[in-house]
């Protein structure tokens, strides 16, 4: 599978990492029985459907949890270091029906933590 996108592709491996972490940690459980996971779905009719909704909720759970960490580490483009943790940067996007020049500017907005 080719992505053309830079985000589809940065979002996609970040989501294949975390989905897979997930499953590993889903299967780790009930490979060794932790809180008798393994035992009581093997008790259960169908035997593989417990298991499969365990690894596929903590694939789920894992690859958007690493899709969303890695978003929201991204540093933006302009950083120059000179951060007071107060700012936050926000293109503005011009209006296409606009006949002015069209351009996109910068513009500091200060926010609360």
């Amino acid at each position: 599978m080719h992505l053309k996108s830079p985000m589809l592709r940065f979002l996609f491996g970040h989501g294949v990492i975390g989905g897979g972490a997930g499953i590993a940690i889903a299967v780790s459980l009930l490979v060794f029985d932790v809180a008798g996971l393994a035992s009581l779905s093997m008790k259960s009719e169908p035997t593989w459907l417990g298991p499969f909704l365990l690894c596929f909720s903590f694939f789920a759970s894992f690859s958007a949890l690493a899709m969303g960490v890695a978003v929201m580490s991204l540093s933006s483009e302009g950083d120059d270091g000179n951060d007071d943790g107060m700012t936050v940067r926000h293109r503005i996007v011009p209006d296409t029906h606009n006949t002015g020049p069209g351009r996109a500017e910068r513009a500091a907005i200060r926010v609360r933590k």
